[in-house]
């Protein structure tokens, strides 16, 4: 028995080998089932803290202020924080100059983003920057995880709408062992009309969960309402419902306050941003109308000596009529506080014949006369896995404007038992399955060679007696 062993002591030692070397891969791998771990998959938030938006017909001339984006998708992690994003405007002052000379404003000069990067070397770190009275602040780690977070400073003339500090902030990642993508905007006080008007503690809140389960929420809140000095009470099911109040008393100024909505679609939660706009006043115009009356004669030489001094101040004159035309009933002009969005999801796998549609159908299977037998009852229909009939892509779920919060869940009633027993992710064989077998080929290959030459021992051994 002793010389049995020691012949297989090669085989032994390589087993052992082997049984560490698999040990160490099972315990540091991932699971396949999915059940231990959270896969990152992606997602993407996105908070603005002001948007000033002329609009001619239905072209936006908007300007940003105070903007926060995270996003990630498997380990790698964005995020930006912006001071500014002069949109169209931007575009047309970095364009070549009308004499083929420099731009107006180049692209280099005008406000950049901050941006952090998983896979940038020191990405772990915070960044912070301060640009045009904006702090910009941007993390992201593979983890993977993404933040950024932008905060403006307070803004406007008191005598007609100010607008106090803004903060809006953004994450995407896996946080807390769920897969989760939020976005945040507050801004601490609005005053329109000379203090008329004033709104205090605004809140935007919109987040995404689609690991370990899905769930997305969207919110509005408002601390307080004043109106002429007055505290209006705000009540808990129709927090919205002073606006009403807040309008009668702007309307007549040119002014109107339209309410976020919080709605779901696509897949991406939205609270929309408070709008508050210049509408028709016959105050305003029994003002402004002579003025501009006045200046119409003048306007087009006025115009045309600026341009031929310096042909680039074409840019700025059409900005100017952007905001004039806004007021004067031609355009119109509009401001945006917060918005958010947020959204996340597994990572869709692209199949190369998913584009040969399904298989063509078989003819039934039949002995003689009879029928063959149906996976499903007559008169009954087979189970669904999605526990009844499923909704239409592409549907959306819209809350209504006076409401300011909304919850969806993935599951509900039935569907919950069924979701336990969906297939989980991961998939068997692999890098560690060849591992395996490549080990045991091996084990076989030395324990083969082992019996042989134990074999030929045994028989060296009775050529020796004989």
């Amino acid at each position: 028995m002793q010389m049995q062993l020691n012949a297989f002591k090669r085989t032994l030692a390589m087993g052992a080998v082997w049984t560490v070397a698999m040990g160490g891969l099972l315990a540091t791998s991932p699971a396949a089932s999915g059940q231990e771990g959270v896969e990152p998959g992606l997602g993407n938030a996105y908070a603005q803290g002001i948007k000033v938006d002329p609009r001619s017909g239905r072209l936006s001339f908007g300007i940003t202020y105070g903007m926060s984006l995270a996003g990630h998708q498997n380990t790698v992690a964005i995020a930006e924080a912006r001071s500014a994003d002069l949109g169209v405007i931007g575009v047309t002052l970095g364009g070549e100059g009308c004499d083929g000379g420099d731009p107006t404003l180049p692209k280099e000069d005008q406000p950049q983003p901050l941006v952090a990067r998983s896979t940038e070397e020191g990405a772990g770190q915070e960044q912070v920057e301060s640009e045009n009275g904006v702090e910009k602040r941007v993390i992201a780690t593979a983890e993977p995880l993404a933040r950024s977070v932008a905060t403006t400073a307070a803004a406007g003339e008191a005598a007609v709408l100010q607008i106090g500090a803004s903060q809006s902030s953004t994450e995407s990642g896996i946080i807390d062992g769920k897969r989760i993508a939020r976005a945040v905007t507050e801004i601490g006080r609005v005053s329109l009309g000379g203090g008329q008007v004033v709104l205090k503690g605004l809140k935007w809140e919109a987040a995404y969960q689609t690991a370990p389960a899905e769930e997305s929420t969207g919110s509005f809140t408002i601390e307080g309402i004043e109106v002429a000095g007055q505290a209006l009470p705000i009540p808990e099911e129709n927090p919205l419902a002073p606006l009403a109040e807040a309008n009668a008393v702007l309307e007549p100024l040119g002014f109107r306050i339209t309410p976020p909505t919080v709605r779901t679609e696509s897949g991406i939660q939205f609270v929309d941003a408070m709008r508050i706009s210049i509408i028709p006043s016959t105050t305003r115009e029994s003002v402004l109308g002579p003025v501009f009356n006045a200046i119409q004669p003048v306007r087009e030489s006025l115009f045309d000596a600026i341009i031929e001094a310096d042909c680039s101040n074409a840019a700025y004159l059409t900005i100017l009529d952007l905001v004039l035309g806004s007021v004067s009933g031609a355009g119109s002009l509009s401001l945006e506080l917060g918005g958010v969005t947020a959204t996340s999801d597994d990572i869709e796998f692209t199949s190369f014949l998913g584009s040969l549609g399904a298989p063509p159908s078989l003819p039934p299977l039949s002995s003689g006369g009879g029928s063959s037998p149906s996976l499903s009852s007559s008169g009954a229909s087979s189970p669904s896995l999605s526990g009844g009939s499923s909704a239409p892509a592409g549907a959306a779920a819209t809350t209504p404007p006076t409401t300011v919060a909304a919850t969806t869940g993935a599951v509900a009633g039935d569907e919950q038992a069924i979701a336990d027993i969906e297939p989980l992710s991961g998939s068997r064989g692999g890098a560690l399955a060849g591992v395996g077998l490549g080990g045991l080929a091996l084990l076989a290959a030395l324990a083969a060679a082992d019996r042989s030459q134990m074999r030929r021992a045994q028989r060296s051994t009775l050529m020796e007696v004989s």
